[in-house]
């Protein structure tokens, strides 16, 4: 498989915990809240593969590399999807800032709760829909097979470091929870 391949691939990951969280966004606007651990969880994927997993391979294997080796060439494009991923790290934290306070009795949270889960989404949306469609496809057509396998070769040795197919393992289970929970209005909190 190739470095490009196992990057979408694991968007598909992506995907699914934006579509729980669309999910959730579509129950707060209707006066329900899903549970302090369904954000919990989304919370720990966020950090735990979309940062430590996927967005590391990104941004110091993959877009390190090619700043390299195209002396600039790129950095305008590289610069923009690491933007990208600054502002869904800072609306995580913003989340996890509102899932920590009285979000059942203070509007404001729940505000910035709304707020955040909807960027998170559509910014994640767009990069992920740049990456597929306009990135991965210009770094396939832009370096030579013997670079793609330098840094699918840097891909395993950095997956090797963070625990491989168990991180990988652990974080499908927490897409796969997330996505259970929010098909369970059980979870769901009357707000008013």
């Amino acid at each position: 498989m190739r470095a490009t391949e196992i990057l979408i691939e694991e968007h598909v990951m992506i995907k699914q915990v934006l579509n729980s969280l669309s999910r959730a966004k579509e129950y707060i606007e209707n006066g329900k809240l899903p549970s302090k651990s369904f954000f919990e969880k989304a919370i720990r994927f966020s950090h735990d593969f979309s940062d430590k997993f996927h967005h590391f391979k990104e941004e110091f294997l993959m877009f390190g590399i090619l700043a390299q080796k195209k002396k600039g060439y790129l950095d305008w494009e590289i610069g923009a999807l690491r933007y990208q991923h600054e502002r869904c790290r800072k609306c995580i934290k913003e989340i996890e800032a509102a899932v920590n306070g009285n979000i059942e009795e203070n509007e404001i949270l729940t505000t910035t709760l709304l707020e955040n889960i909807a960027m998170y989404i559509s910014i994640l949306q767009r990069h992920i829909y740049q990456e597929d469609n306009v990135f991965l496809p210009m770094v396939e057509k832009l370096l030579p097979e013997e670079e793609k396998q330098f840094i699918l070769e840097q891909f395993s040795k950095e997956e090797d470091r963070i625990g491989g197919k168990n991180m990988y393992e652990s974080c499908k289970k927490l897409a796969d929870e997330l996505a259970a929970m929010i098909e369970d209005e059980n979870i769901l909190i009357e707000k008013t």
